[in-house]
């Protein structure tokens, strides 16, 4: 079921909208409406939209600041422009500021379905071209900072991305949640050094990321079914 977000100042249009979507085309759920992107802003400081149909034209903030924003805040959500016929100039703004496509008012079924096949065959395009941008900072800042922080928090902070947004998008293009994964990569990095270093058991722990090494133990033992040091002593 793919999340919608609706950014429209008309109630008729946002409703008109939601029943299209919610009645005619399977797949899709209107989850949030806002009726300007001051308030869209504020729905997705907590919550992480699959797809955002955003008007161009609003008051309080428009749909044009609304994307600029939306730019740093959720690059990887794809957007879909709703425009009357006068605001081609805006669209073309909009574009640059990265919108999958735009639709004219009034909406119309057939229009609106292309638009959703298509977003639908770039996602799949892009699972098979690997991990996206955002995936690959991720992974990267993970193994920087194997032996220290890594809480959610600390990966929000370090690439200005909201937690939501980092934890949901990392699971649905790897299909493991971020802190299994996290675990994962400390685990083979204590493996690594068990079997190359001399180094105490405490200081492999310490540089896992693990300043306690007794639950650094016990984690260990979960992953891989014995102790690290019945794991030394058989690669010794």
């Amino acid at each position: 079921m793919k999340k919608i977000m609706i950014v429209e100042d008309e109630k008729v249009i946002r409703q008109g909208i939601k029943v299209l979507l919610e009645e005619v085309f399977t797949g899709y759920q209107v989850f949030w409406e806002a009726e300007n992107g001051k308030r869209a802003l504020e729905i997705i400081n907590t919550e992480v939209p699959d797809i955002i149909l955003s008007d161009i034209r609003m008051p309080e903030m428009d749909g044009l600041q609304f994307l600029s924003f939306l730019q740093d805040k959720l690059p990887d959500v794809p957007v879909i422009v709703i425009s009357g016929y006068d605001d081609f100039s805006y669209v073309r703004e909009a574009f640059k500021l990265g919108v999958k496509d735009y639709l004219l008012k009034p909406i119309k079924r057939s229009e609106l379905a292309s638009v959703l096949k298509k977003i639908e065959q770039e996602d799949k395009t892009l699972a098979f071209k690997g991990d996206p941008a955002v995936i690959r900072q991720i992974k990267e800042l993970i193994e920087q900072h194997l032996e220290g922080d890594l809480s959610l928090k600390f990966i929000s902070n370090t690439l200005n991305l909201h937690p939501n947004y980092i934890s949901q998008t990392f699971k649905e293009y790897t299909h493991v949640n971020l802190s299994d994964y996290i675990v994962a990569r400390r685990m083979e990095k204590a493996k690594e050094l068990l079997s190359q270093t001399n180094l105490k058991i405490y200081d492999i722990a310490f540089l896992s990321g693990y300043p306690n090494a007794k639950h650094f133990s016990s984690v260990f033992k979960k992953h891989f079914g014995k102790t690290p040091q019945q794991f030394k002593n058989e690669v010794l």
